[in-house]
């Protein structure tokens, strides 16, 4: 691309088709493009680090 002097364009959408989906329960593994969601869980799992090291739950 930079050899044909062209630059890249910015993703400015995502789209996602789901097929033979199943229960969340069911998942092994729940993926999320969430960031508030997964900035939460960093923190909750820090949170929790914290207070295991310093003996509270």
């Amino acid at each position: 691309m930079d050899a044909a002097g062209l630059q890249r364009g910015r993703l400015t959408g995502l789209a996602l088709k789901g097929e033979d989906l199943i229960d969340a329960d069911q998942a092994p593994l729940q993926l999320s493009l969430d960031d508030a969601r997964e900035n939460r869980l960093a923190t909750e799992t820090a949170s929790t680090a914290c207070a295991t090291s310093s003996g509270r739950r």
